[in-house]
């Protein structure tokens, strides 16, 4: 799994998380796309709720969009889960002030600044 770590909607308005996700694989890649909200508060155990998780199949050579809203002041965080592990999928986040809008400074996280992480519940 990958992840973005924690990142902050610093703005008093909610904002959506935008990620562009292409698999350049010649055949389909079985992914799992995941924005958690982790809240506001100083310490959260768990995530308060899962703005977008969607499991499926991308084709080859193709380029998906998924958003999330993030409420204001909240904490999120992108993961990703290739089956198969695969490298040929990459994946780049921002935060805009609305689907269409302006990118958030400060909120853009580059495929090759994913981290990569272990959690047994992934697929």
């Amino acid at each position: 799994m990958r992840t973005t770590g924690i990142l902050q909607n610093n703005l008093s308005v909610a904002l959506t998380a935008h990620l562009d996700l292409v698999n350049l694989n010649t055949e389909d890649v079985e992914v799992r796309v995941q924005i958690l909200n982790w809240g506001a508060a100083v310490t959260q155990t768990n995530p308060v709720s899962t703005l977008v998780d969607i499991t499926q199949f991308i084709p080859a050579n193709t380029r998906t969009v998924f958003n999330g809203l993030v409420p204001a002041s909240n904490h999120y965080e992108v993961r990703l889960t290739v089956a198969r592990n695969n490298e040929n999928v990459l994946l780049t986040t921002y935060g805009r002030t609305s689907i269409g809008g302006g990118q958030v400074v400060g909120l853009t996280v580059l495929d090759s600044q994913f981290q990569t992480i272990e959690i047994e519940t992934c697929i």
